[in-house]
């Protein structure tokens, strides 16, 4: 079901309570701990951190992408960095899918996501084991309720019915289909349509006259035939030029 996982945490060197924690440090945590305990309980993800699509510290296009079509986040607050607490919001407010992680032994939650389901874990080997474990049950229990939501902004939206901007770009329907959809408007032309196609004799200019009445049909039509060069509005020179219609000469 979930094909990609995109990890949001601490990246660069960091300070809390006197303590400094490199980034070499927080690589190994990535590759050692949490990137594997997600491949433990998904072997088939593709897990990446922020650093390997950009510049380390940097919010790029590239990271936002990511974060709204993922089909998973991982964020790790173990740290009270700026960079993870607003690439967790943009993640909440765009889709549901997040599994908020932190180091047991690390500072407090902030207040505002304290109350959000967190898995605590240990930076060890019995640590792996474990949170391998948590993210196997917590990936079964968003997959029996995938539209359940996961936070309170999404819970918000849902209990409010609160519609979201649209920004998905409609698929261009063609002129033929524009035209095939307008006779439906059109009895009288469907049924000299049907009576031609069995065999009987009917009135081309009548058949005309009832499509060019209905604009739903006759717009379209004239925008396909247009289109495949079958009628052109440009004047008798263009004409001449493109070698469409031949031109007499006039006498002097």
């Amino acid at each position: 079901m979930y094909k990609t996982c995109f990890v949001v945490m601490a990246i660069g060197e960091q300070f809390f309570d006197g303590v400094r924690v490199s980034s070499t440090d927080l690589r190994a945590r990535y590759n050692d701990l949490i990137r594997e305990a997600i491949l433990r309980a998904r072997p088939g993800l593709e897990v990446m951190r922020a650093d390997e699509v950009s510049v380390p510290g940097v919010i790029t296009t590239d990271i936002i992408t990511r974060i709204m079509h993922a089909d998973l986040v991982v964020a790790d607050v173990t740290y009270p960095n700026a960079n993870v607490f607003y690439e967790l919001g943009l993640r909440h407010a765009c889709k549901i899918g997040t599994i908020i992680i932190r180091d047991r032994s690390g500072p407090r939650t902030p207040f505002d996501i304290a109350g959000l389901r967190c898995i605590e874990y240990d930076n060890t080997p019995s640590g792996l084991k474990s949170l391998a474990g948590d993210f196997c049950s917590y990936l079964e229990h968003l997959e029996r309720d995938p539209s359940r939501p996961d936070n309170q902004f999404q819970e918000l939206a849902k209990l409010t019915s609160y519609t979201f901007p649209n920004y998905r770009k409609e698929d261009a329907i063609s002129p033929e289909t524009q035209a095939m959809m307008g006779l439906m408007d059109s009895p009288e032309v469907i049924e000299m349509l049907i009576r031609k196609k069995n065999g009987e004799e009917i009135d081309q200019g009548m058949l005309i006259r009832a499509v060019l009445s209905n604009p739903k049909v006759a717009q379209p039509l004239l925008e396909s035939m247009v289109k495949a060069g079958q009628l052109s509005f440009l004047p008798k020179e263009g004409l001449k030029r493109r070698g469409n219609i031949p031109m007499p000469k006039r006498k002097r």
